[in-house]
């Protein structure tokens, strides 16, 4: 996180109008629309709970100190995270998420890449507020983060990005992480609730492991589809050009919606970002009306295409690859060479 102070040294140096426009853009990507993963996600987050404050029965009521796992995947730019992060922020009971000393029983790690088993405890050590001053054999720091969590009164921990563990673990690896993971769900000392967040590339580790199969919830984000989330992009570019003050033309929806899905690659958070930088350059140019063209400006800036392979500009679109980045036309598709005539065999001579 920046220092507060060089942020406003910054902004201090910045001319009034550039200061008035970064604070406008941050109130617009401060806009959060709603979707059905939402209350999912809520529902889950609320059997959790409910399953670790029933640890506090009575000894002989209680089956056993088992908790819940939440299994949360999608492709990379589909806003998992975003969702995962205001869910937590917006819960009635977990205030002041993501601060260390505020009493929120809630830890967020991002595990890093690469990553090993080892260098996660001691990510989440330094999250909880305990780096390590010498290097610990891997099982002594995972008894010290299990340590952590009761000192620090953590009992949900999210891990996001989770995939950088698992992808490249080999078999010995695995099932380490799983017999870790596992020991967070079923401590007697202080089990967690386990969130666990990252690309679809992590599911068959994760189901691996008996404990979060079995008490876990899986969700997966799905891809857009149009025409059906037409209405879920249009509000998104309605309350967004709103904040701006900036005018939306009839039936732009319809006439841009699917361009805007298929340079965002079918993934929420792409699309919604890419409408952020379409009215940041509709300010920058001090339009009240939103057009097309702002978003190929955007689509332009951020992959640096030439308009040949600009979804908002090419009449072809649906053919442009949009991963590309920095190409300026469609690529030359390969000539084959025709398929060679077949050979005639030649008739066996007969043996006299």
């Amino acid at each position: 996180m920046l220092d507060s102070s060089i942020i406003e040294r910054i902004r201090a140096s910045m001319p009034s109008a550039e200061l008035a426009l970064a604070d406008k853009m941050a109130l617009i990507r401060a806009e959060y629309i709603e979707t059905d993963l939402d209350d999912r996600l809520r529902d889950s987050i609320d059997a959790m709970l409910r399953t670790l404050i029933g640890r506090r029965a009575p000894e002989k009521n209680r089956r056993r100190d088992e908790t819940l796992a939440l299994v949360v995947v999608g492709e990379a730019g589909t806003g998992k995270t975003s969702s995962l992060d205001r869910m937590f922020r917006t819960h009635p009971t977990l205030g002041n998420y993501d601060i260390l000393d505020s009493g929120c029983p809630v830890a967020r790690i991002v595990v890093p890449a690469p990553c090993t088993l080892k260098a996660l405890g001691v990510a989440i050590l330094h999250a909880l507020g305990y780096p390590l001053s010498r290097d610990l054999k891997e099982h002594t720091i995972w008894r010290r983060v299990h340590e952590a969590l009761q000192t620090s009164g953590k009992i949900v921990l999210h891990l996001d990005e989770m995939h950088n563990l698992t992808d490249k673990a080999n078999i010995l690896e695995l099932d380490a992480i799983r017999k870790s993971l596992k020991t967070l769900l079923v401590s007697h000392e202080w089990p967690v609730g386990l969130v666990i967040s990252g690309l679809p590339s992590l599911v068959p580790a994760m189901r691996e492991i008996d404990e979060v199969r079995r008490r876990g919830r899986f969700i997966r984000i799905p891809l857009l589809s149009m025409p059906t989330d037409s209405d879920l992009v249009d509000e998104a570019l309605n309350r967004c050009c709103k904040i701006a003050d900036i005018r939306v033309p009839d039936g732009f929806t319809e006439y841009a919606g699917s361009r805007l899905s298929h340079a965002g690659l079918q993934r929420y958070g792409i699309v919604v970002e890419l409408i952020h930088e379409a009215i940041e350059a509709a300010l920058l140019h001090r339009a009240d009306t939103l057009d097309i063209a702002h978003f190929a400006t955007a689509y332009t800036g951020r992959t640096g295409c030439g308009d040949r392979m600009n979804p908002f500009i090419a009449p072809d679109w649906p053919d442009i690859d949009a991963t590309a980045v920095l190409v300026n036309e469609m690529p030359v598709e390969p000539v084959l060479p025709e398929d060679p005539k077949p050979r005639k065999r030649r008739a066996r001579k007969s043996k006299a």
